[in-house]
């Protein structure tokens, strides 16, 4: 088993059931091996272990103590996120961090420094920026061949909003930014380099019902002077996929309803429960899942979770300025414009998402492979998160203190 990383999951709710439906998924990682998981669902807890043969805690240090789990995967709410990988890290852990790697500085500069101390690898799980087509830009702006990078334009319109969130998510998560915001702050950070200047933003939360910031508009400008705009609007009534064949963040179809019928399935629960049936729908969302009391959330959703992919992910549009041209993804890799023509360069079908990430803390903990997504680097995507924030509040430029370069 020396050569196998034996992996635990802390909370099995949401993100597991997409992590372990992702085509192709972490399961299917020979040098993985799924071990144990710790869940106060205990229904939840019965399915796990009946899957995978595995360990199963009602609390996270009886996990940790385990010598049959050498890393765990933190899928936790994310005002826990801290704690838990703190515990984890104590315990001697190697560690996954799903998105936002922590809610403050200081509890992601703690988290960064207990890793350290314990000698254990910390990743943070920002899952588009190992997107083939955002890599290949990146790798295109760094050989030069379009020239300098002049400037970087990012937009994401959704539903994000009307999702079957309960309210006090929503209220964790301020909307998007501890939710989406991190993938996009992910992918524009790669591509322009890593380290941020500063950030000005305004930010827009245009529905009492569903709390939070649900859209912004802000610039950055990074140290060697590049700009970039970043726009997300989660209110659900312009769809980006309109502009990209109707693919979905997952590279899966997108049904072109999507965001009307998530509208519809909101504003038809009304009254005093809306909460209540917001939790019921959630449930039907969570790794095993119990509740069938209402309409399967997947099917009002449109293409499921468990949808075939046809193509590569995509994460809103994104369109990047060189001095000798530009460049935006395709269905299948991504279109230059140059100065005599227009060219595609397709893109094989590689490791994304979770499976991804698993294979690059597995190359950290059994090779000795530095870790590209690492707490520092998910600290500096956190500041600007906050910073998009503050600034929203403000109507300030905020100075960034905390970025590190981009590892390619």
């Amino acid at each position: 088993m020396d050569d196998v990383l034996r992996l635990g999951f802390v909370g099995v709710g949401m993100a597991v059931t997409r992590i372990f439906s992702e085509k192709p998924g972490i399961t299917k990682l020979p040098y993985v091996k799924i071990t144990g998981a710790a869940d106060p669902r205990s229904h939840a807890l019965d399915v796990f272990e009946k899957e995978f043969n595995a360990e199963t805690y009602n609390n996270i240090e009886d996990l940790c103590k385990s010598r049959n789990v050498d890393a765990v995967y933190i899928a936790t709410p994310p005002e826990m996120h801290a704690e838990h990988t703190l515990i984890a890290a104590k315990h001697g852990k190697h560690v996954i961090v799903e998105k936002p790697m922590a809610l403050t500085i200081e509890d992601a500069e703690k988290m960064n420094d207990t890793a350290d101390k314990y000698k254990i690898k910390l990743l943070c799980g920002h899952t588009h920026s190992f997107d083939a087509p955002v890599r290949k830009m990146r790798e295109i702006v760094k050989g030069g061949e379009l020239g300098p990078l002049r400037m970087i334009n990012t937009w994401n319109f959704n539903e994000f909003m009307y999702r079957p969130w309960p309210t006090h998510e929503l209220v964790t998560s301020n909307g998007l930014i501890f939710n989406q915001t991190p993938h996009q702050v992910d992918v524009v950070r790669l591509i322009g380099g890593g380290n941020v200047k500063t950030v000005r933003a305004w930010t827009g939360a245009w529905d009492k019902i569903r709390p939070g910031v649900g859209a912004y508009s802000c610039f950055f400008e990074f140290e060697d002077g590049v700009p970039a705009t970043m726009v997300y609007n989660g209110y659900g009534f312009f769809d980006t996929a309109e502009l990209m064949w109707w693919t979905g963040e997952g590279g899966q179809p997108r049904d072109p309803d999507t965001n009307l019928k998530m509208r519809t399935n909101l504003s038809g629960i009304g009254g005093d429960n809306v909460d209540k049936v917001l939790e019921e729908q959630k449930e039907q969302m969570r790794y095993g899942q119990r509740s069938d009391k209402w309409p399967s959330i997947w099917q009002i959703w449109g293409a499921g979770h468990d949808a075939p992919v046809h193509h590569q992910s995509f994460f809103g549009l994104t369109v990047l300025s060189c001095e000798k041209g530009d460049m935006r993804q395709s269905q299948d890799g991504i279109f230059v414009y140059g100065d005599n023509k227009k060219w595609e360069v397709s893109l094989e079908k590689v490791m994304r998402g979770r499976q991804a990430e698993v294979t690059e803390l597995y190359e950290a903990v059994k090779n000795n492979r530095p870790v590209s997504h690492d707490g520092r680097w998910g600290e500096a995507t956190l500041e600007v998160c906050l910073a998009i924030v503050e600034s929203g509040k403000t109507g300030k430029e905020v100075v960034m203190k905390h970025q590190v370069p981009s590892w390619e």
